[in-house]
């Protein structure tokens, strides 16, 4: 199986954002073996970070107190509120932005990055969760650069972070009063499985990238439920199934076939 099938096949069945968080640095120190990496959340407006780290037992601190005291000075960071559109988003290396010179001049290496042990960088984008909100993935090393080839695999994996980041970022579709339960309108696993994925904004395509089946397949699925839940098209359907009492699958509890 390829990289983006090893990501799908390993990581759309976890139960929650932390498990996949843990499960996803895993398998991503083992396509791009480094010193350390992290996945990181920063909202430069509320000025609020949060930093998940492998390893975690670091010696440096509070990463995410460290994030943000060096926003305003990480080429990667700053380059990547460049980037506007998701269409323009890549995988960039530290040394793709800034010279070496140019780095170690810096304030960000001579009172962060120097103690860490970190001059090389790779940083993949997976999303943008509002004006200023940036999630990314990035892998660290010391005096060793990520190659040309390691890019090319970065580039392909991307668009799958991306998917992932937004299943496991959404909540699960809230509960209402509603009298009528999703169970009672005959849906099978699988059919309340894509629904749960479109009511969190995925297309079909993405949905068929995560579920591992055609997007052809997933049309199949939800027509089938337009059918039990009496309705023609997908607004409706989210707005039926969004509205019945616990028959969602929590975020990220997906499945795929065997």
């Amino acid at each position: 199986m390829d990289a983006v099938g090893d990501l799908a096949g390993e990581l759309v069945r976890l139960p929650d954002p932390g498990t996949y968080l843990k499960a996803a640095s895993e398998l991503l120190s083992k396509l791009f073996p480094c010193d350390g990496l992290a996945w990181n959340e920063l909202d430069m407006q509320q000025v609020r970070a949060e930093v998940y780290a492998r390893p975690g037992n670091h010696p440096f601190g509070d990463l995410a107190r460290k994030l943000l005291e060096f926003r305003n000075d990480h080429p990667l960071v700053t380059s990547a509120l460049g980037d506007s559109m998701a269409g323009v988003w890549r995988p960039r290396r530290l040394s793709d932005i800034v010279s070496d010179r140019e780095f170690h001049e810096s304030r960000l290496y001579r009172e962060g990055f120097r103690e860490m042990r970190i001059n090389r960088q790779l940083s993949l984008r997976t999303a943008q969760a509002g004006s200023g909100i940036l999630h990314s993935w990035v892998m660290n090393r010391w005096n060793h650069d990520f190659s040309d080839r390691e890019m090319v695999l970065a580039r392909e994996i991307q668009p799958m972070l991306c998917l992932l980041d937004t299943a496991y970022s959404q909540p699960p579709p809230t509960a209402t009063n509603n009298p009528c339960p999703a169970d009672g309108f005959g849906l099978t696993d699988r059919e309340a499985e894509i629904l749960a994925l479109v009511a969190q904004g995925l297309k079909s395509t993405a949905v068929g990238h995560l579920l591992g089946i055609s997007p052809r397949t997933v049309s199949k699925h939800l027509e089938h439920s337009y059918s039990k839940l009496r309705c023609t098209n997908r607004v409706d359907a989210v707005r039926l199934f969004t509205a019945a009492p616990s028959r969602a699958p929590g975020t990220g509890n997906f499945s795929v076939p065997a």
